[in-house]
């Protein structure tokens, strides 16, 4: 069997592909197969030819063409198998471009990869990412913008082929809005942290009908889809918890993916930047420390809406079909679309 937990693509500075791994025998050979389509993998058919044989547990395999995605598939001699492609996708305009593949739910399966995406806005994408995403076969791009968000950098895919664009805007969770709380003194300079939870149990209080929209036009439609807002930080962060929920994810995998959008947008680098802008409501400066909080994800952050879910629903069941539309038969259609 493969570690799931070791097992991973990432891109080198030279936008090649490094594959790791870790399997139950060590030394034994791994056959390699390449695919510019998870679908490769996921239909049943042929696998074709592999790119490589090896008994590492490690291999640099050279990107053919940096504007194609491409999946992995390993195989064991024993016949075992695993399917890996990027967590992060490479684009120069958004970089918290994420796909949600690979986690595994309570039932054994696994997400699949290429099906379901999150991200920041994608209004400052360039003519390269534009046609990296354009590949992605996107159906239906949601976006949990507030509408003078929207209005003021509006989604741009090109021209022809467009994904159903739907708006579902969720009130709390804009950068915007947290600066300038902190400036009329809303928020407290020494509990940023507490109002993020706050924002973060209110996505629960008054935001789940966007949610429970957002799961209906899964339903509705076909994949791929991409969820987004801003930064692809709150309010995307949540609709992808409550996703990776419904689908069976634990959650303690989902505060780990929540964590990731640290790792993948210029936090710091955004920190100081505002540190020299932003002032409190005496027109003093406000410090590093204070803005951290509302920059950077906490798991106290997610943790705080599954509490709130906890104290409001009897149980996850009662909260999918009361709250979020979803009765077992529609949760079942969800996971056998989305799970492998």
């Amino acid at each position: 069997m493969f570690d799931l937990t070791a097992c991973y693509v990432e891109r080198t500075p030279e936008q090649d592909y490094r594959l790791h791994w870790r399997g139950s025998v060590p030394g034994q050979r791994i056959a390699v197969y390449m695919s510019d389509s998870p679908e490769t993998y996921y239909s049943g058919g042929e696998l074709g030819t592999p790119i490589l044989h090896t008994t590492q547990q490690e291999v640099m395999i050279p990107n053919p063409e940096r504007e194609v995605r491409h999946y992995f598939y390993l195989e064991s001699q024993q016949g075992e198998g695993v399917i890996l492609a990027e967590r992060q996708l490479s684009l120069e305009g958004t970089p918290n471009f994420r796909d949600l593949g690979g986690y595994e739910a309570d039932d054994g399966r696994r997400l699949k990869w290429g099906k379901l995406y999150r991200s920041s806005k994608l209004s400052n994408l360039s003519e390269v990412d534009i046609g990296i995403v354009r590949r992605l076969g996107l159906t239906l791009v949601c976006d949990f913008r507030q509408v003078v968000e929207q209005e003021l950098e509006p989604t741009w895919l090109g021209e022809e082929g467009t994904p159903i664009l739907a708006s579902l805007p969720v009130t709390p969770g804009s950068s915007h809005s947290f600066i300038e709380n902190l400036h009329n003194g809303i928020i407290a300079v020494d509990d940023a942290a507490g109002f993020m939870q706050e924002i973060n149990r209110d996505f629960v209080v008054s935001q789940l009908p966007q949610y429970a929209e957002m799961f209906q036009l899964l339903l509705a439609g076909d994949e791929p889809v991409l969820i987004h807002c801003a930064s692809g930080k709150d309010r995307t962060g949540f609709g992808a918890a409550l996703i990776l929920d419904v689908l069976g994810v634990d959650e303690q995998a989902i505060v780990e993916d929540y964590l990731l959008t640290n790792k993948y947008l210029p936090i710091e680098q955004e920190v100081q930047r505002l540190s020299t802008q932003v002032t409190d409501q005496t027109g003093g400066s406000v410090s590093e420390d204070v803005l951290r909080p509302m920059l950077e994800l906490r798991p106290e952050y997610i943790r705080a809406c599954f509490d709130e879910i906890r104290r409001r629903f009897e149980s996850r069941e009662h909260f999918y079909e009361s709250a979020l539309k979803l009765d077992v038969e529609k949760v079942d259609r969800l996971k056998d679309r989305y799970l492998h």
